[in-house]
């Protein structure tokens, strides 16, 4: 579940997904949205959610900053209690990137960034197969950090609308992923999202990542390649047990 769609489908434990619904994700009754998207497939033994905001470990889901009514709720008790089958609730960009560095680009490293650059920008940290969530579940959430002028890294984003080309996301993926390498030092980056598709976007990305705040790095970064990513990682968790 992203702020603009949400997209659910089956995926099996050689991790194919098919019977892909995509619909726009609701402002006003989001809960229920997912319980009937969920109650319209047939024959699965468990459900993976990843949804964008702050959640914990344990399914909590505590704020969705792109739907401005939902309440604090433990989604995955909410959802093992309706349909009577195991569930796991994971934010968004985690959820691509544990996907990535399981079966996708970085599946040959010990870290690995994944970064979905949509309605808003999440990275997810995956070392060694397993995710990094932080204490908040917090960890990878660089668009909300506060600049000098009292606002958010989002609130410039989102002002910009839709992207045209590479060129005009420069100045914001620059700051994303020397974010990013600064922080975790990742093995490589993963991008994925609307806007990763840009023509030219990573021969861009690569050039930005040469050198970051002075120093020199070489961390390269691959634009996804993997088809529903955001659906086979937030299944993955309980696949993988």
């Amino acid at each position: 579940m992203g702020g603009t769609k949400i997209a659910g489908g089956l995926v099996d434990s050689r991790f194919r997904v098919r019977n892909v619904t995509v619909m726009p994700t609701s402002q006003t009754d989001l809960v229920g949205q997912l319980t009937r998207l969920i109650r319209d497939y047939e024959g699965f033994g468990g459900i993976g959610l990843g949804i964008s905001g702050q959640v914990l470990a344990n399914g909590m889901v505590i704020r969705l900053p792109n739907i401005s009514k939902f309440k604090p709720t433990n989604l995955k008790k909410l959802l093992v209690r309706k349909f009577k089958v195991p569930a796991s609730v994971i934010n968004d960009a985690k959820a691509f990137g544990l996907a990535e560095a399981t079966i996708g680009s970085g599946s040959k490293y010990k870290s690995v960034a994944g970064m979905i650059l949509g309605t808003g920008i999440g990275v997810g940290v995956v070392i060694n197969k397993k995710v990094y969530f932080g204490k908040d579940g917090l960890a990878g959430e660089f668009e909300h950090t506060a600049l000098l002028d009292g606002k958010m890294i989002r609130d410039y984003r989102h002002r910009e609308g839709e992207f045209k080309n590479a060129q005009t996301v420069k100045k914001y993926l620059k700051t994303m992923l020397s974010a990013v390498v600064l922080s975790f030092n990742p093995d490589i980056i993963i991008l994925g999202g609307g806007w990763s598709k840009l023509v030219g976007m990573e021969k861009l990305a690569n050039a930005l990542t040469k050198n970051v705040g002075g120093y020199q790095n070489v961390t390269p970064v691959k634009i996804s390649k993997l088809k529903h990513a955001g659906i086979i990682g937030a299944a993955l968790p309980l696949l993988k047990k």
